[in-house]
């Protein structure tokens, strides 16, 4: 049994995000007992206000990231083939102005580690010197990059007026984290069958320690607690809480430096048939007025904008996109396509998260770190790592890394990776024939009785933000709202003399944070 081999309780992973589900299935893979542990919902943090990219790092080779980029670059490649239903090739289109800046600033970061970035952006010899590199360091599961011919150039509807020609590369695109990290989590189920051990999820979680003891007890918003507390003795805690590392320190009495010094990344959404037309099936990697890259991509048949990079010290949890960052990624928008007239009309809604970067001093953001530590705490009852930085891209090695760290300390061999195994999109039950469907929406009923009973949805915003993605459908209503509100009543997580109240809150919330409006 796993429990034997562990000889005391399971390994706890708190964050229920993309790294904390993706260390929960590389432990689960080596037969470990593993409870999986989130004082909210799973990707209720930075992973559903993410980029939506995977992607190398093109830019982190300024700061002389090899070994991230590298790193990038073969998990980029290793999940366009494990995971082909979630992750699949873009193209990226790079516009130049010139030809020589950037090479004086470009040294100075390369070297120094610091430089302001080029005033008239880019040029062309910088450009190129950077794409040789990344497809040198890449395994050629996506094409190499390319210059535009004049004809390509002209048709690509970009500023000629700011730009002479621009380059083609390949990059990939997750339309949904979200539903990645449901994957994880099926997939961590399915291995403890294959190896042993097991595997446990809980939401919405208060954690309280004693000693050697660790305390959780249920916070769901639309229930009294019961008071009940479940007691365990962990093997070890691995803190994978992104921007929340410090704070969930604190609630485990662990005295510490402070870890995550966030930035926050505000990012648009916009139907806009005219930006949608100039963009084509291509993104576009551009930089703003600062010099700060940005990105406009096709996504779920819209386009997506961003993003900021401020620093942040705030609650993540309230972080929301400004007017300022607005404007500025409207700012931006307009001197690529200026032809589009972008305008905030044309923002349907927004989203913004908190990087959980590590804590550093003053700098600019763009040099701060985007690589991985697994960092342990000396002298706790029970062996205790946070997981400082990561990326969407990198959750995998950055698990394997994890495991590799904490397994040791337990006097247990890795035996298993996950370098190889293959991860489908989650399954959300049958269809039966003739489904009935959600009201304005094309999807099943029966899929949101699914997701409440197998994946732990709990609330409105656990089935519109984090399940079936309605967050972004342009039909989403109240009717269905109020439907999605029956079913939760029926599986016993809401009254149903409280749907309508929970309804009203929920389009205030939509409002507030996404700057979504729902009839």
């Amino acid at each position: 049994m796993a429990m034997d081999r562990f000889n005391v309780g399971p390994i706890v992973v708190l964050g229920a995000g993309i790294n904390g589900a993706a260390i929960a299935r590389e432990l689960a893979l080596q037969g470990a007992d593993v409870l999986l542990i989130d004082a909210e919902d799973l990707a209720g943090g930075t992973t559903s206000y993410s980029s939506r990219l995977i992607h190398g790092g093109l830019r982190y080779l300024e700061y002389a990231e090899i070994s991230l980029v590298r790193e990038s670059l073969a998990e980029r490649d290793r999940l366009l083939h494990l995971a082909p239903e979630m992750v699949h090739p873009l193209e990226l289109l790079i516009p130049v102005g010139n030809r020589l800046s950037g090479l004086i600033s470009g040294a100075q970061r390369f070297f120094l580690k610091s430089g302001a970035a080029p005033k008239d952006g880019r040029g062309s010899l910088v450009v190129r010197l950077g794409l040789t590199l990344y497809d040198r360091f890449a395994s050629g599961a996506v094409p190499s990059h390319r210059r535009l011919t004049a004809a390509q150039f002209a048709e690509s509807k970009l500023n000629t007026k700011k730009f002479f020609t621009a380059f083609s590369y390949f990059d990939g695109q997750l339309t949904f984290p979200e539903q990645f990290v449901l994957a994880l989590v099926q997939d961590a189920q399915a291995a403890v069958k294959e190896q042993g051990g097991a595997f446990s999820l809980r939401t919405y979680q208060h954690v309280r320690r004693e000693g050697e003891t660790l305390f959780f007890s249920s916070i769901h918003p639309n229930q009294e607690s019961s008071g009940n507390e479940i007691a365990v003795t962990p093997a070890a805690v691995i803190n994978a809480a992104g921007p929340w590392v410090d704070a969930a320190l604190a609630g485990l009495n662990v005295p510490s430096a402070k870890l995550i010094g966030g930035t926050k990344g505000s990012h648009l959404i916009s139907r806009c048939p005219d930006l949608r037309k100039a963009l084509g099936p291509r993104g576009v990697y551009a930089e703003a007025s600062d010099g700060r890259p940005i990105f406009i991509l096709p996504w779920n048949d819209a386009c997506l904008i961003g993003t900021t990079d401020i620093r942040y010290d705030g609650d993540p949890a309230e972080a929301v996109a400004s007017d300022e960052e607005i404007e500025y990624l409207i700012d931006a928008t307009n001197a690529i396509f200026p032809e589009v007239g972008f305008t905030r009309e044309d923002v349907q809604q927004h989203y913004c998260g908190v990087r959980p970067l590590p804590a550093v001093g003053e700098g600019t953001t763009s040099s701060i770190t985007r690589s991985h530590v697994v960092h342990r705490h000396e002298g706790e009852p029970f062996p205790l790592y946070s997981i400082i930085g990561g990326k969407l891209t990198t959750c995998r090695s950055l698990a394997e890394d994890t495991v590799k760290v904490v397994l040791p300390d337990l006097r247990q061999k890795v035996e298993y990776n996950s370098r190889d195994r293959p991860l489908p999109a989650p399954f959300f039950g049958d269809t039966p024939v003739d489904a009935a469907l959600l009201p304005d929406v094309n999807i099943p009923v029966a899929h949101v009785a699914y997701v409440i009973e197998h994946f732990a949805a709990k609330t409105l915003a656990d089935l519109v933000e984090r399940r079936l993605m309605l967050v972004f459908d342009p039909n989403l209503s109240r009717q269905c709202l109020y439907t999605l509100g029956e079913q939760l009543a029926t599986a016993g997580w809401l009254e149903r003399s409280q749907i309508d109240d929970e309804v009203d809150h929920y389009v205030v919330r939509l409002q507030k944070r996404y700057g979504k409006r729902v009839s």
